[in-house]
C-alpha cells in the first residue's frame, strides 16, 4: 500500500514538474496600449484626435480579430487598415500591429475609454500554437474648453467648424450675368475640408439675396480617407432665378471656421455673383427707370451735367500754380461724377415708383464696380432693400411699399455709398520701415 501511495506521488510530481517546463518554454503574454495625438495644450470640441492603438506580441499570429469598445458618445472613423510590423522594445523583438481613429469628441469634458481586447491565434518556431486575449488599460481623454476671444464650439448661434483646409468651389448651370427675367440657373457649391467628417460641414449655407428666388436642394455629403486623412464634402445646390428685369448683385457669404494647425480663426469666402449684369448697360437707364425720370427728369440730368461741366471748368481756371492744376481738376472730376450718378436715384425715389427705385439702385451698383459691390452688401442697405422687396412681392402681393420705406432704402444707399468711398479714399499708413538705402 505505501509502495503505490509513493508511486503515485513520483506520477504527480513528475507531471507537474512537465507542464511547468512547458510554462516556461512558452512567451509571456501580449500587452495593449492606448496614446492620443493630438495639439500641445489640448484639443477642442469636435476637433480631430488620433486615437493609437497598438498591440505588441513576441510571436507571429496566425489568425487575429481586435474588438473595439463602444464610442457611442464621440464621432469616430477608422483612418484605413492595421498595420503589421516587427519593432523592438529594449533589445526584444516584438510583432506589433497598430490601429489609428479619428475621434470627434461633441464637447468639452473627460471621456472614459473602455479597453480594446485583441484575440490572437500565435505560433512559435516550434509550430506551436495557443489563443491570446490582449487587453489594454482603459484611458482617459479631456477636450479642453474654447478661451478665444470670437465664437467657438460652446456658441449655439455659430456653426463650429475645426479642420487642416477649406476649399469652395462653384459652379453654374447657366451663367448668371446672362439670366433674364424669370429665367433660372442651378448653383453649386462644392466645400470640401480636410481633417474632418462630412456630418461636421455646416448642413446648410445661406446665400439669400434680395431680388432673387432661391430655392435651395438636398445636400450630398461624404468622407473619404486620404493619405490616413479624412476628408469630408458637402454638396450644396440652388435654383435661382431673379425676381424682375433688373440686375441683382449676389452677396459673398463668410464661413468661419478654426484652422487646427495654426490654431486661430479663418473664414472662406463663398464668391457672390452679378446676376443679370446684361439687363442693364451701365450708363444707361433701364425701362421702369427711364418711365419713372421722364422728360422733366432728363432735363434736369442735362442741367446737372451743364453745371458740373461749369463747375469744372471754374476749377481748372480758379487752381493756383501749375504744380496744383492737375490734381485740384481730377480731384473735382470724380466728385462730380460720383455725384452726377446719384441723380436717377433721387430721381427714382421722387416718382414714388418702388421697381424703378430697386433698378436705380443696382444700376448706381453696376457704376461703381468693386465699390458698389462693397456698399450694396451694406447690412444697413440689405435690410431696407428687404423691406421694399417685402412690400413689392410679399404677402399681399399689391405691389405697395410706404414713401418712408422707399426713402430709408435711398437714405442708407447714400450714406453707405459715402462711407466706402471715403474709406476707399482715405490715405494708407506711412510704413515704418527702412528702405533699401536704410531710411
Amino acid at each position: 500500500m505505501r509502495l503505490a501511495r509513493l508511486l503515485l506521488l513520483v506520477l504527480l510530481a513528475s507531471g507537474l514538474c512537465a507542464s511547468l517546463a512547458r510554462a516556461g518554454d512558452r512567451p509571456p503574454e501580449a500587452f495593449g496600449e492606448v496614446t492620443f495625438e493630438m495639439p500641445d495644450g489640448g484639443a477642442y470640441a469636435q476637433e480631430m484626435i488620433t486615437m493609437v492603438v497598438r498591440f505588441y506580441f513576441k510571436a507571429r499570429a496566425t489568425t487575429e480579430a481586435m474588438e473595439q469598445p463602444d464610442l457611442a458618445e464621440l464621432g469616430w472613423t477608422q483612418l484605413g487598415r492595421d498595420t503589421w510590423a516587427p519593432t523592438t522594445i529594449g533589445s526584444v523583438k516584438w510583432f506589433g500591429v497598430t490601429r489609428r481613429i479619428a475621434v470627434f469628441a461633441p464637447e468639452a469634458k473627460t471621456y472614459e475609454i473602455p479597453p480594446f481586447v485583441h484575440h490572437v491565434t500565435l505560433i512559435d518556431a516550434e509550430d506551436k500554437r495557443w489563443k491570446v486575449d490582449a487587453v489594454s488599460k482603459p484611458v482617459q481623454l479631456t477636450i479642453r474648453k474654447w478661451t478665444g476671444r470670437t465664437d467657438g464650439p460652446e456658441d449655439e448661434d455659430t456653426w463650429w467648424l475645426p479642420a487642416r483646409s477649406i476649399e469652395i468651389r462653384d459652379s453654374w448651370t447657366v451663367d448668371p450675368a446672362t439670366l433674364k427675367a424669370g429665367q433660372a440657373t442651378r448653383r453649386r457649391l462644392e466645400v470640401t475640408a480636410v481633417g474632418t467628417i462630412a456630418e461636421q460641414l455646416p448642413p446648410a449655407i445661406d446665400t439669400q439675396s434680395p431680388g432673387l428666388v432661391i430655392f435651395p436642394g438636398p445636400v450630398e455629403r461624404r468622407t473619404e480617407i486620404v493619405d490616413g486623412m479624412p476628408v469630408a464634402q458637402a454638396v450644396y445646390t440652388y435654383d435661382i432665378r431673379p425676381h424682375t428685369g433688373d440686375p441683382v448683385i449676389l452677396r459673398e457669404v463668410l464661413v468661419p471656421w478654426f484652422d487646427v494647425a495654426a490654431r486661430q480663426m479663418r473664414q472662406a469666402i463663398v464668391p457672390g455673383a452679378n446676376v443679370g449684369e446684361g439687363m442693364v448697360v451701365p450708363g444707361q437707364p433701364t425701362s421702369d427707370l427711364e418711365a419713372a425720370i421722364g422728360p422733366r427728369g432728363r432735363l434736369a440730368i442735362s442741367l446737372g451735367a451743364g453745371i458740373a461741366a461749369f463747375a469744372l471748368g471754374a476749377a481748372i481756371l480758379l487752381a493756383p500754380g501749375r504744380r496744383d492744376r492737375e490734381p485740384v481738376p481730377r480731384r473735382l472730376s470724380e466728385t462730380l461724377r460720383r455725384l452726377r450718378r446719384l441723380v436717377p436715384l433721387y430721381l427714382a425715389d421722387w416718382s414714388g415708383k418702388p421697381p424703378a427705385l430697386r433698378a436705380a439702385v443696382h444700376r448706381l451698383a453696376l457704376e461703381d464696380g468693386e465699390l458698389g459691390r462693397r456698399w450694396l452688401a451694406d447690412p444697413a442697405v440689405t435690410a431696407a432693400m428687404a423691406a421694399v422687396d417685402a412690400g413689392l412681392f410679399g404677402g399681399r402681393g399689391d405691389g405697395t411699399v410706404p414713401p418712408a420705406v422707399a426713402g430709408r432704402l435711398t437714405d442708407r444707399v447714400v450714406e453707405a455709398r459715402r462711407r466706402v468711398f471715403r474709406e476707399a479714399a482715405r490715405p494708407a499708413e506711412p510704413s515704418l520701415a527702412a528702405d533699401a538705402f536704410g531710411r
